[in-house]
């Protein structure tokens, strides 16, 4: 009879362990599935002389529709995406406005990954005092070159004449609005 316990508990152990390996890996493709990130512009750590002006991540798979977001904090406690996140496979990126402060930035991003768990991280980067400097003058010609409504002096009539006094109206001939080519049609047709 000891030997019929034995035996029962050894077969006993054996579909345990069987059952338990089976398991193990029928679950094992569930979790390989979740998504790493591979790549990141800007990079974590990184030390940036010139501002960025996206953030994009990459991952091994391709990122799920649906409840994604990426999150960049500035060292003044302000937020600086912009826009919605693009999906194009397995990149997700998102916009920046001007980063107007040096010091380090967050990017705290959570996307869906090819299996449908959602994965959450965060990254860094600092921006210098240069970058912050480049990103305002260039913040300033911007707005220099942008014409006012007072810049726009005159304005067209209905028939495509200008209204302003210092220049002269245009002619009603079609043949003048076509240039050098107009004129030549114009005297091969006087000619006729």
């Amino acid at each position: 009879m000891p030997h019929t316990f034995t035996a029962r508990r050894s077969a006993v152990t054996l579909a345990s362990l069987t059952a338990s390996l089976l398991l193990g890996i029928g679950l094992a493709p569930a979790a390989l599935a979740h998504n790493a990130l591979i790549d990141s512009s800007p990079k974590d750590g990184a030390k940036l002389d010139k501002a960025p002006e996206e953030v994009t991540l990459t991952f091994n798979a391709d990122v799920n529709d649906g409840g994604n977001a990426i999150v960049v904090t500035g060292p003044d406690g302000d937020t600086y995406e912009e826009g919605d996140v693009r999906l194009d496979g397995p990149t997700a990126a998102t916009d920046l406005r001007p980063l107007d402060a040096a010091g380090e930035y967050t990017i705290a991003y959570r996307i869906v990954s090819a299996d449908g768990h959602p994965l959450e991280e965060k990254l860094t980067f600092s921006v210098s005092e240069e970058a912050v400097a480049d990103n305002e003058a260039a913040a300033e010609d911007a707005d220099t070159a942008a014409p006012s409504p007072d810049d726009t002096a005159g304005s067209d009539t209905q028939d495509g004449t200008s209204t302003d006094e210092g220049e002269p109206a245009a002619s009603s001939d079609p043949m003048q609005s076509l240039g050098p080519v107009g004129a030549v049609i114009g005297e091969s047709r006087s000619s006729r």
